[in-house]
């Protein structure tokens, strides 16, 4: 079959709750939606020391993608991209704005879980001190309040702060343990990010 036939079959495919999990998480974190004919793909790419983070996103997504990961020599990268589908075209108009920025509505607030905050975590977050933090540099202000709240349904309070490079959203030490109970499943099977935990026994 050829890779046209291919892409067209994975078209009528409908997304399971997982994909649209993880996908979600992506586009939270570094994973952009671009063009692809009609439709809209991801494209993930990681440096080549998160090779592992790489391969775990693709397994989760191997269904929607004709090729796995490959390395990039340009950027001492891995990438992979999924075939261009109707309903990640339907979760781009949701999140991306006419002018190109992401957006965080409630429709995606609604659809947030467990593993798309660690795979925005994997993606964004970082250690401060004696807790984490996640950047949310390319969303206004009104996103990152619905991001905050959605934390603290989750009994996860942060703080919105200036980093060096923009705004992010600091876990208050206070609720570290349960924002680690929230996302460190998924993350003990991508130890190459590990180092973003504390890693309490």
């Amino acid at each position: 079959m050829s890779n046209t036939a291919c892409a067209n079959a994975l078209r009528k495919l409908s997304l399971t709750n997982i994909e649209r999990e993880v996908i979600i998480g992506c586009v939270l974190g570094d994973g952009t939606l671009s063009e692809a004919g009609k439709n809209y793909r991801l494209r993930i790419e990681h440096q080549s020391s998160h090779r592992a983070y790489v391969d775990w996103k693709y397994q989760y997504l191997s269904r929607l993608c004709i090729n796995a990961p490959k390395y990039v020599k340009q950027h001492n990268s891995y990438r992979f991209g999924t075939i261009g589908h109707p309903e990640i075209t339907q979760l781009r108009e949701e999140i991306y704005e006419a002018d190109g920025k992401k957006t965080v509505p409630e429709s995606i607030i609604k659809k947030i879980t467990p593993l798309s905050i660690a795979v925005w975590f994997m993606d964004d977050g970082y250690k401060i001190h004696h807790t984490v933090g996640v950047a949310v540099h390319c969303f206004k202000m009104e996103d990152i309040v619905r991001l905050q709240k959605m934390l603290n349904n989750m009994e996860i309070c942060t703080r919105i702060q200036q980093d060096g490079q923009g705004l992010r959203l600091y876990v208050k030490t206070s609720s570290y343990l349960i924002f680690e109970k929230l996302v460190k499943p998924y993350m003990v099977k991508v130890p190459c990010m590990a180092y973003k935990l504390i890693l309490t026994p």
